[in-house]
């Protein structure tokens, strides 16, 4: 009987656990701003790991914890807190039970690697276990005067960490700090991991692929294809230099030159260029005035000015010249030159009324509120100029930019208010770069570009705040939020973080085709950067997961730029390829058991032969590259002060200093080009770019770096 009082009791079990649980989230909250490893002992790179990472890793060390501790109190006896000597011996299974736990969350999940953080859970939570330890056994002994006793607690613990077992543990625990400090500085090692993770988490069948539909045409950078009121026979592609092409659907002889607007783009870099387009409801009806008008969204950039513009032209004309010059501009929007965040989307809704998609970034310096300039949300507009009975002509001046030609619907839900200009339906969107209406419901679903860590999909409502810049995601940015805003607040539908190659979403469509019955009402969007293509259901006011059902071949700035529904069911996807030469490409998605599914390495003959002629430094085509791919974070100019170079946790590098370029050899400079920042222990948001370019053009990018330091003037515009 007197033994059986010194068994574990169930408290002592779940206080142990609850401990671990605890911990596991003070460890993670005090790794935020703080190393438990000092960067003078061992260097560990920053990773970035989200709370629901954390919600995971609690479940999972407490879970493991529960596995390996409760088996071996039965088999050791006494209970936790009986004395030093039990403790000790208690200790050495916690150690196990920390490093099992370590490993698993090592090999077996997706969860980023933090080293610090998995230090910091050991830490904390060894120091609560002998807080708690003395504090229940000096409850315990109090009435029996054995609280001296204590002085045994540190010699028991050594005592047992020194012997042959707690020596092999002490090895078996050391293993993850290890393999941590292995896998951030060894590729090898690094490969070896990423192989058997992916061995643990393999990817699900989807049943789903793609099939490159246009084989024997070449195409510059698709941005976006549609196919024309009643006509279900022809696509038009918008290609991102400002042509606009017809083709035959499914199969095209020959290419028809629609539109050549190239002479209005000026520069196309970035994230400048043709962006999108809509024909007229009214298009191709022969007793209409609008038969013939198609409405393009392009930027104007000239080096050191950029406009965006909305234009129509009137493409019923008999010959490419005639119809580039009846364009008629509807806005005119003078910005910021630096390219980034220009919107994309324009689309004739339900209503007959157009509704346009503008980028925080339009906007000219020291102009950016909602009462003053167009940005940052969504516009609805009336071209039907005749339609004065439910539409106004715009009467308030505009200080910064044209609009003309159209009129403002009285019901749009900021008329009225002198905090917002009249042509907004929503406001607070980052980037709206792609959306579509789902024909049946009618809602507006909109794929919003974020900064650095989320990307959002929206459904847009009348005269909502989709809260940015003062949150994205679900989560604060840090920035001020007004007392009161102009507009009620809508959270996101869909979020997800980036990694380093999910990071631009596309938005998609709503699936309302009879082609492929189990993906109707499916919302199939997608993301720029991994080229990956993903499914969601539409019935819940906000889903937290979607499954990935196909990738294209081609990816960063090179991947997919739209994702629409044709006429008769089928789903194409652009991919934009490179915008040195001709790479791009138009794909269906299809069943996977059908033959002709695109193979993730395809390349033609032709697209190998152009890379091998594009391998001698060409310094144009490379600052393209650089513009595209780098300017973002580190600038335009390679200086560290790109749009999202803010949003970091780090200091980026002037390129044209002194000090970078006399520190780093043409090697490391390569080297975190290719690899990336995580496993040459700088930070993880530099992604590797080894996966995605040629080596080739890796090798261009460092010489581009390095003269960057020889002279500014060549990259200046």
């Amino acid at each position: 009987m007197k033994m059986d009082k010194k068994r574990n009791s169930p408290i002592e079990v779940l206080i142990q656990l609850f401990v671990i649980f605890l911990c596991t989230y003070i460890a993670y909250k005090f790794t935020q701003t703080h190393d438990i490893i000092p960067k003078s002992v061992i260097r560990l790179p920053d990773v970035y790991v989200s709370e629901n990472d954390v919600w995971h890793l609690s479940i999972i060390f407490t879970t493991i914890f529960a596995i390996i501790l409760i088996p071996s109190q039965l088999i050791l006896g006494h209970g936790v807190f009986y004395k030093p000597q039990r403790f000790a011996s208690e200790y050495l299974v916690y150690l196990c039970a920390y490093t099992t736990a370590s490993l698993y969350v090592f090999f077996v999940t997706t969860i980023n690697y933090h080293p610090q953080l998995i230090a910091a859970i050991g830490l904390f939570s060894t120091v609560a276990y002998i807080l708690v330890f003395i504090g229940w056994y000096a409850v315990k002994e109090t009435k029996k005067s054995k609280l001296s006793s204590l002085y045994l607690l540190p010699y028991s613990v050594l005592r047992k960490l020194f012997s042959i077992k707690g020596i092999l543990v002490l090895i078996y625990f050391l293993s993850p700090l290890l393999l941590g400090k292995a896998f951030v500085s060894d590729r090898d090692t690094a490969n070896l991991i990423t192989q058997i993770r992916i061995w643990f988490n393999p990817a699900e069948d989807s049943g789903w692929g793609l099939k490159q539909i246009y084989t024997n045409i070449d195409l510059s950078q698709p941005m976006l294809v549609r196919q024309a009121p009643g006509d279900s026979e022809n696509l038009y592609v918008l290609e991102r230099n400002g042509r606009i092409i017809k083709l035959n659907y499914p199969e095209s002889g020959q290419v028809d030159l629609v539109l050549d607007a190239t002479t209005l783009l000026g520069e196309v870099e970035i994230e400048n260029g043709a962006l999108g387009f809509d024909f007229h409801p009214e298009f191709n009806q022969p007793d209409s005035q609008n038969t013939g008008f198609i409405y393009l969204y392009y930027t104007e950039y000239r080096g050191d000015t950029q406009v965006n513009k909305l234009s129509r032209f009137d493409i019923s004309l008999p010959d490419i010249d005639a119809r580039l010059h009846s364009e008629t501009t509807i806005l005119s929007l003078p910005r910021n030159p630096d390219g980034f965040h220009n919107g994309g989307s324009i689309e004739f809704g339900p209503d007959g009324l157009l509704y346009i998609g503008l980028g925080e970034g339009v906007h000219p310096k020291g102009a950016s509120s909602y009462s003053e300039t167009l940005r940052s949300g969504i516009l609805r507009i009336d071209l039907d100029t005749n339609n004065t009975h439910s539409s106004y002509s715009p009467h308030e001046p505009f200080a910064h930019g044209i609009r003309q030609n159209y009129l403002i619907p009285k019901d749009n839900p900021f008329v009225g208010n002198p905090e917002v200009m009249d042509e907004y339906w929503a406001i607070g969107l980052r980037n709206p770069f792609r959306f579509t209406f789902d024909p049946e419901t009618r809602k507006l679903w909109v794929g919003d570009v974020g900064s650095t860590v989320w990307e959002e999909v929206n459904i847009i409502e009348k005269g909502k705040h989709y809260q940015f810049p003062f949150i994205e995601g679900r989560h604060p940015t840090g920035k001020e939020k007004p007392e009161k805003l102009p507009a009620p607040e809508q959270a996101p539908f869909y979020t997800y973080e980036h990694t380093a190659y999910d990071r631009a979403v596309i938005g998609g469509t709503v699936y309302r085709g009879n082609k492929f019955p189990e993906l109707f009402g499916k919302y199939i969007f997608a993301d720029n950067y991994s080229a990956k293509i993903f499914l969601s259901d539409t019935d819940k006011e906000e889903v937290t997961e979607v499954k990935l059902i196909a990738q294209g071949s081609q990816f960063a700035q090179r991947g997919i730029s739209s994702v629409v529904q044709l006429k008769n069911g089928d789903i194409l996807v652009t991919l934009l390829g490179a915008a040195s030469h001709p790479t791009g490409e138009i794909l269906s998605l299809i069943k996977s058991d059908q033959k002709t599914i695109q193979q993730a390495n395809h390349t033609t003959d032709d697209q190998a032969a152009e890379s091998e002629t594009s391998s001698e430094y060409d310094e144009n085509l490379t600052r393209q590259l650089f513009s595209i791919n780098c300017s973002r974070c580190h600038g335009r100019e390679g200086r560290g002060d790109g749009p999202d170079a803010e949003s970091l946790d780090v200091k980026l590098p002037d390129f044209t200093s002194e000090e970078f370029q006399s520190t780093r050899t043409d090697h490391e400079i390569r080297d975190i080009i290719e690899k990336g920042g995580a496993p040459l222990q700088k930070s993880p948001m530099m992604p590797p770019w080894g996966s995605f370019l040629k080596e080739n053009e890796i090798d261009h990018l460092t010489i581009y770096t390095r003269n960057l330091g020889k002279t500014n003037k060549h990259h200046t515009h």
